[in-house]
């Protein structure tokens, strides 16, 4: 048996934050802690299962959810600390033992659970995509939306930028695979027919010479992307095609933006 040691509620409360179930573990609370860190990934599993994450409301359900279940977690370990009060310390007890976990967590268990998450969130960064999506944006992508279906005209759609991988673009889709695609002016045309372009934008001031291309054929499992705001935008016009394998996710709705009103505004 170790030596008996205080509980500090105050190093509990930290490490309760930095890691959750990690206060309760500092309290000699092994089991607690494990309880508590498997419930929170359980709860999370439960959340995403049920599809809360597709829908604004869902997603701001899921997130109270989350946040009062952590808080939870949060206060609970400095409230048994000081109930407490000491411990006999055991083998684990050690002070390397604390920031061993919180970095395993950060650098290796988020990163797993975050890469197998159904969404991912995206902020942007220019204004190519406006005005249906303006700088400053947070949105919400479905990665897993092409894995049941394929893309359709129209669907935004967050990509691997062609010419360098490393980036993610996001557009929308004008031309599915097959589509003979040409431009003339401010006019877009599929298969010879003129195409209703609601979402598109053209800046009146900018004497574009790009506004008139092809005709190109869509190749198979590729795709044709515009950006909504036209005369401002990299884009399959400059890049080419887009192949089916390097989609990421279609985008849900903005669930952050500089202008609150458009807070909760689903993408179409």
């Amino acid at each position: 048996m170790g030596a008996r040691k205080k509980r500090k509620p105050l190093v509990a409360l930290v490490l309760s934050f930095l890691t959750p179930g990690l206060g309760q573990f500092y309290n000699g609370q092994i089991k607690r802690a494990a309880i508590l860190y498997l419930g929170g990934l359980s709860l999370l599993t439960l959340l995403i299962l049920s599809g809360s994450f597709s829908t604004f409301w869902g997603m701001l359900f899921s997130l109270v959810v989350g946040i009062g279940f952590l808080l939870f977690v949060i206060i609970d370990a400095p409230c048994n600390a000081a109930r407490i009060k000491e411990i006999h310390l055991r083998s684990y007890n050690r002070w390397y033992i604390y920031p061993i976990i919180v970095l395993v967590n950060l650098f290796v268990i988020n990163p797993a659970i975050s890469s197998i998450l159904p969404f991912k969130a995206y902020k942007i960064p220019a204004g190519s995509m406006e005005p249906t999506l303006l700088v400053g944006d947070h949105f919400v992508a479905d990665k897993t939306i092409y894995g049941a279906k394929k893309p359709v005209r129209n669907d935004i759609v967050v990509f691997r930028y062609p010419e360098d991988r490393s980036k993610d673009f996001i557009k929308r889709i004008i031309g599915t695979p097959g589509d003979k695609i040409q431009i003339q002016d401010q006019q877009i045309f599929i298969n010879e027919q003129l195409y209703d372009d609601k979402y598109g934008y053209y800046d009146e001031k900018v004497r574009n010479p790009n506004r008139s291309f092809g005709p190109v054929v869509v190749p198979k499992d590729h795709y044709f992307v515009l950006g909504d705001n036209r005369d401002h935008s990299l884009d399959s016009k400059f890049f080419g095609f887009v192949p089916f394998s390097d989609l990421k996710g279609r985008a849900l709705y903005i669930y952050w933006a500089k202008d609150k009103g458009r807070i909760g505004k689903y993408l179409n």
